[in-house]
């Protein structure tokens, strides 16, 4: 059975005035709990690899210059009972995540500093 393993997202070189990768990762670890990976010294000879790690996938960053946001496409992740955790933080940045409910569970959308789609899936508030 396949299983992922990553997913390459693309930034913008700047987010606000800041380096967009570097943006892009202190919102992955600090809204959605993600850790940084260390690539090992053959990958890093390839450049600055910035990867984040979650239990069971990472997520790499590339710089991208010309990046346009997807106005569908996305990265969904499953929070569970992190979820409520992750929408304070989104709130408390401004942001206003939009929520609906199917198949049992609670699906938030939001987007990150890079503009990127991001779906936040965990239980539906009974």
């Amino acid at each position: 059975m396949p299983a992922m393993h990553h997913v390459n997202l693309c930034v913008p070189t700047e987010v606000d005035g800041r380096d967009g990768a570097d943006a892009e990762g202190e919102w992955l670890i600090n809204v959605l709990g993600y850790r940084t990976a260390e690539p090992g010294p053959e990958v890093a000879k390839l450049g600055t690899p910035r990867w984040y790690q979650a239990e069971d996938h990472q997520v790499h960053l590339t710089i991208d210059p010309d990046h346009q946001p997807s106005g569908r496409a996305h990265t969904a992740i499953r929070l569970d009972d992190a979820l409520d955790g992750a929408i304070e933080r989104l709130e408390a940045m401004g942001q206003t995540p939009h929520a609906i409910t199917f198949d049992g569970d609670r699906h938030v959308f939001t987007n990150d500093p890079a503009g990127n789609l991001w779906e936040l899936i965990g239980p539906a508030v009974t």
